[in-house]
């Protein structure tokens, strides 16, 4: 039975990609909303999972900013953080694909510390107002404790 529903999920998949290929899926002038799942793993070895969400703007095919928060616990602030992105995309053709890159800047509010970062990702679409990402950044923290952050999601939007 797992079998044949996973037969039939990618091949709904594969039909509904096939059709985007018809169409411009990356853009100047897309604004889009993200939410994610993500792991962080600071030096520290207190890994956690995190929930956040992102709005993001790109005003050619391949330059786009973003800001974003994410949160880890229900302790303290709502918001644990508040940070900024800047990516680089590099859209394949016609195909469904854009690997980028991805530097982020922010501000720790529960821990009251800076923290910047880089890395890269892709983003594969179905449409060209929804698609899911994954992206992998190593993140440096004020004081140390840095480590990697791993984000996997969806993103909604798009269009000019």
């Amino acid at each position: 039975m797992k079998k044949t529903l996973s037969i039939i999920a990618v091949s709904i998949a594969l039909a509904w990609t096939a059709s985007a290929q018809k169409q411009e899926l990356y853009g100047p002038g897309e604004f889009n909303l993200l939410g994610y799942g993500m792991y962080i793993d600071p030096d520290s070895g207190d890994e956690d999972w995190h929930g956040g969400a992102e709005l993001n703007y790109f005003m050619t095919r391949n330059v786009g900013f973003g800001v974003n928060t994410h949160m880890g616990d229900f302790k303290g602030s709502f918001f644990d953080n508040v940070a900024g992105d800047m990516y680089l995309r590099f859209p394949l053709g016609k195909l469904p694909l854009a690997p980028y890159a991805v530097g982020t800047g922010g501000y720790d509010l529960e821990e009251s510390l800076w923290f910047g970062g880089g890395g890269g990702g892709a983003e594969w679409r179905f449409s060209k107002t929804f698609g899911i990402f994954g992206d992998i950044q190593w993140l440096f923290y004020e004081g140390g404790n840095d480590g990697v952050a791993i984000r996997m999601g969806i993103r909604l939007g798009g269009g000019q």
